[in-house]
Parts: structure tokens; C-alpha cells; sequence
């Protein structure tokens, strides 16, 4: 669900996957990037998330749509029986996500939020060092991640960069 830009790197991890795993869906409300979904994959193209939910035989459901939209897209999929696995942030708002666990649990589904830097090399070294407990007791950890976007990035869409994580369909 979504087909975006974000989505473009789960259709490049599929294809080098897919001897174990196919891409049997995709849906997005603009036209133009499902057609390029569908084009791409192959997978059948689908307008709005309801009648994906209703025709898929997928195991699991991507969702690669803009954050504001995860929670309420997430129970849905949960409830209608299927595996979720979320772009980050998994929800921009507290109680949200663990409502999102209480309908995969519910639906007895699992919930897979992407977080892809835990496979970052600095951080599994820093994993490493916790685990042969190097700096003895830990009291407090501050954290500073200087992470930047071009200007390509925002120009992408409208509510980059506004607080905005919603989008109305057009």
C-alpha cells in the first residue's frame, strides 16, 4: 500500500528476493504511481486499500503510505487477517501504536515496524560493546543523529517538511 518513493526500495529488496517471496498487490491513490507500480512488478494494480483487502491472497500487507496514515491503515489490514509490516515511524502519535499491536494481537497477526538502521555497522558494533558490557553500568545515553535531506526530498511532496503527516486522498 503506497508507492511512493519509499516504496520503490521495498520492490528493489522483492526483486532481489524473489526466488522467496512475490509481490502479488500494489495500491496507491495516484494514478500515476500505480501505473508505475504495476508496470515495475507486474502485480496487480489497486486504487484504494478496501478492495486490495478484498481481492489479495498476500500473506502480508507493506505499508509504505505517509505516517499519519499507518495506524488506522494497520488495524484495517490486521483486522480483514492479514501481516503488517509498517514504514517508520510505525505512528506520530502515542496512542495509536499500541492500538496497533492490540489489533494484530487481536487478529492473532504480527506487526513488523521497518527500522532499517539496526543493521547500520556502527550501531552493531555499539551493540556489540553492550553486550560484552564495555562500559559498565549505564546510567544515561544521549543520542545525536545529524541526518540531512535535499532539497529533492521535500520538493517531492507538499507536507514534507510542514509537521504534516497526513494526506487526503485527491
Amino acid at each position: 500500500m503506497g508507492c511512493g518513493r519509499i516504496a520503490n526500495n521495498h520492490f528493489g529488496s522483492l526483486e532481489k528476493h524473489a526466488e522467496r517471496a512475490e509481490l502479488v498487490d500494489v495500491c496507491d491513490i495516484n494514478p500515476a504511481a500505480l501505473a508505475a507500480a504495476v508496470e515495475r512488478t507486474g502485480a496487480r494494480g489497486h486504487s484504494n486499500l478496501n478492495a486490495m483487502l478484498a481481492e489479495t491472497n498476500a500473506d502480508i500487507i507493506v505499508l509504505t503510505t505517509p505516517s499519519g496514515l499507518h495506524p488506522a491503515q494497520s488495524i484495517q489490514c490486521s483486522e480483514a487477517g492479514f501481516h503488517v509490516m509498517t514504514e517508520k515511524p510505525m505512528a506520530t502519535r502515542w496512542q495509536d501504536g499500541p492500538a496497533m499491536v492490540k489489533a494484530a494481537d487481536k487478529a492473532g497477526k504480527r506487526l513488523f515496524v521497518v527500522k532499517q538502521n539496526r543493521r547500520n555497522a556502527t550501531l552493531q558494533l555499539l551493540k556489540r560493546a553492550m553486550q560484552e558490557q564495555r562500559f559498565g553500568r549505564i546510567y544515561m545515553v544521549n543520542v545525536n543523529v545529524f541526518w540531512t535531506r535535499p532539497q529533492e526530498y521535500y520538493d517531492q511532496a507538499a507536507r514534507r517538511g510542514t509537521g504534516n503527516t497526513m494526506v487526503a486522498p485527491s
